[in-house]
């Protein structure tokens, strides 16, 4: 499994993927720790968003997508993505005509800073994840 997807599906989305090895269990584990305590976020909200649940997510918890998706290489410290990055690991995953359709549709991740860009994008994902399948 891919980086990124296997990032997205242990922390964020959980049960959307295939399985994963332990090694990358073990570093999505330890970057979602991290990035918890860094910004403070319940392990309830991060929760929610492992269901896909992006309702009533306060600044504590889109900086926790911010923190996990820089710390994956998938956006930057401004909360812009790495529409290479990503593409690469959809592709790798999905094949290229859909990653690129995915990156396209969620590459206007606007948001007035770095936590609402990366949640904008990671609610983008969500909505979109079904047309990776």
């Amino acid at each position: 499994m891919k980086t990124f997807v296997t990032i997205i599906s242990l922390a964020l989305v959980a049960g959307c993927m295939a399985a994963v090895t332990d090694e990358q269990k073990d570093a999505a584990r330890q970057l979602a720790g991290k990035c918890m305590q860094q910004t403070g976020t319940s392990e309830e909200s991060v929760q929610r968003l492992r269901n896909g649940d992006t309702s009533g997510a306060d600044d504590n918890t889109k900086c926790f997508v911010q923190c996990f998706f820089q710390g994956a290489g998938v956006v930057d410290g401004e909360g812009n993505m790495q529409e290479a990055f990503v593409t690469e690991k959809l592709a790798n995953e999905y094949g290229q005509a859909k990653a690129e359709e995915v990156v396209q549709k969620c590459r206007n991740n606007s948001g007035p800073n770095a936590c609402e860009r990366s949640f904008t994008l990671f609610q983008c994902y969500v909505a979109n994840r079904a047309s990776l399948m």
